[in-house]
């Protein structure tokens, strides 16, 4: 059994690079990879003209200024890649959210998903560099609203804090692997910007308590897609086979 790519990007992301969605249906009619598309949900809700605004100095402001056209957007993006879904090719969203538990989504929407990737990008500890223990609050509160949304998994949960140099403890894999457990969502081992460590550390634990690990490859570029070597690695690491380490979600049978 092969891998299953539950972070996959196409030009609807800003950041994405040659991968498009008919790309992606063109690998779906012609092999049997399961895979999720999954852009960001702050870069399909804001204006197109301003798709970065989620990490910049107004977010909320921007946000609020396109609650009519935002949801519009959302809609927009299931109903294309619904149009051409198929084979293991899934409908999925990387969400977004503030630290006050608000969505940058169409909240009426995520039942039309079939997985949902939660992340906690970016929130106001973070952007302030602040000390390390206000960062560790609100990455946990920005995770807690999510688990309470029924996540299916949690995207890249170190890159934001490695990012900006903060140490991960284990004090902070043992929580983020115990909410895992407790709320049932994947945690993603992620490929795109490796945090080796972490993600060791994080695996270990996950497999020892029986908590579901994903595996993401965040494709913004054709290299990366179906790229499984760095998830074999950590596999490896583990002393499993990454076909046992790793969850794959269910393909809908309409598909």
């Amino acid at each position: 059994m092969s891998l299953c790519d539950v972070h996959c990007h196409t030009e609807r992301s800003a950041c994405a690079e040659d991968v498009t969605l008919d790309w992606y249906v063109d690998i779906a009619r012609s092999t049997d990879a399961v895979f999720a598309i999954t852009d960001h949900s702050a870069q399909l809700f804001y204006p197109p003209d301003n798709r970065w605004a989620f990490w910049g100095d107004n977010p909320r402001e921007v946000f609020d200024s396109c609650r009519d056209e935002g949801p519009a957007r959302i809609a927009s993006y299931i109903e294309d890649v619904r149009a051409v879904q198929t084979g293991g090719m899934l409908l999925g969203i990387e969400l977004d959210i503030f630290i006050d538990g608000t969505i940058v989504c169409d909240e009426d929407r995520l039942g039309d998903f079939d997985l949902l990737l939660g992340v906690a990008h970016t929130f106001p500890a973070l952007r302030a560099e602040a000390n390390v223990e206000e960062v560790y609050d609100q990455f946990q509160t920005m995770v807690g609203h999510l688990a309470k949304l029924n996540i299916d998994a949690l995207a890249h949960p170190f890159r934001p804090m490695r990012g900006k140099g903060y140490e991960i403890t284990d004090d902070l894999i043992k929580w983020l692997v115990d909410i895992a457990g407790e709320y049932d969502f994947a945690l993603e081992i992620n490929s795109h910007s490796i945090c080796r460590d972490e993600d060791i550390r994080m695996a270990k634990l996950a497999w020892e308590t029986g908590v579901e690990l994903a595996v993401g490859t965040d494709s913004h570029r054709k290299a990366e897609f179906g790229d499984f070597s760095y998830h074999r690695e950590i596999a490896h690491v583990v002393g499993v086979r990454a076909e046992d380490l790793y969850w794959c979600p269910t393909v809908p049978e309409t598909v």
